[in-house]
């Protein structure tokens, strides 16, 4: 299943992962519980989503300044629109096993969110990708739920499902104390195992960089719930000769991880507020959406 770790990776949590973070920590200063002081507490009073202050997609980070600035949305790409369809699929089975529907038909859900009226793209492959992560977490899930069903004979579904797939999928949160976006969405929380799961569709393994994502997620959830989040995973969900390949990326969200997001906002804020242009890059990335106006 997509956000379950794999046995080995488990054995990762419990061995070296777990008892490194309860050793080494995590400073006080740096926990989101402390966003109304330095240095979580932010400079301005601006608002980025997520995506803008982790990615580096553009070396100058003129991005920022293109879309919060200029106003400038940026254009729909193939890897753009097959990455919201897998969420949304991700987001929905999940979603629909949790209400034991594990019959639900992925044709009729997908043919009735308009995809090819709202995105651009490659849509046979889309769809093909869509399904088969469909039809993989159904499996999994219910999978699961038997499982667990037969080593508690007297639990309910309903009851033993919290447990089977302890997930919070596109949890809603508001991330303004710490200078986010107020309407943000978490890929995955695990409650059981207390680990922020950021889901990448398609892209190139930049282990550091997404290792940004989780870390932002942690540290508004832990301004918002007070609960200490310290394992982050990327999970990067890939197909191959149409086979759908899944890697995770399973660490510990340090204290040098919680700087450089905070130093990364800061940054990119100090751009909107003043309104900086900080220039076009020597080398744009083929994949930018905003390539046809950066020139502008």
């Amino acid at each position: 299943m997509v956000y379950y770790l794999s046995e080995v990776e488990y054995k990762l949590l419990l061995k070296d992962i777990r008892p490194v973070s309860r050793k080494v920590g995590v400073t006080d200063e740096l926990r989101g519980w402390n966003w109304d002081r330095s240095p979580l507490k932010p400079y301005h009073e601006v608002f980025l989503p997520m995506y803008l202050i982790c990615s580096s997609y553009c070396p100058t980070s003129r991005d920022v300044y293109l879309n919060k600035v200029k106003k400038e949305q940026g254009q729909l790409n193939h890897p753009l629109s097959l990455g919201r369809v897998l969420h949304d699929t991700v987001s929905e089975a999940y979603s629909r096993a949790k209400q034991l529907d594990f019959d639900a038909q992925f044709k009729n859900w997908y043919k009735s969110q308009n995809y090819e009226q709202r995105l651009i793209g490659n849509f046979t492959l889309i769809n093909r990708y869509a399904m088969k992560t469909w039809n993989y977490i159904m499996y999994n899930a219910k999978s699961r739920l038997q499982s667990t069903l037969s080593t508690q004979p007297y639990g309910k579904e309903e009851d033993l499902l919290s447990t089977a797939v302890p997930f919070l999928c596109e949890h809603k949160i508001s991330g303004k104390l710490l200078g986010t976006s107020s309407i943000l969405s978490l890929d995955c929380y695990d409650y059981m195992r207390s680990i922020i799961f950021d889901l990448k569709t398609g892209v190139k393994n930049r282990k550091e960089e997404d290792r940004l994502f989780p870390t932002g997620y942690a540290l508004v959830f832990e301004s918002v719930y007070e609960v200490p989040v310290d394992v982050g995973c990327t999970v990067y969900l890939k197909f191959k000769d149409n086979r759908m390949v899944i890697e995770r990326d399973l660490f510990h969200i340090t204290d040098d991880l919680r700087s450089r997001w905070i130093e990364d906002r800061d940054k990119k804020s100090e751009i909107v507020y003043e309104k900086l242009d900080p220039g076009r890059p020597s080398k744009c990335p083929s994949s930018c959406i905003y390539r046809e106006v950066c020139g502008d």
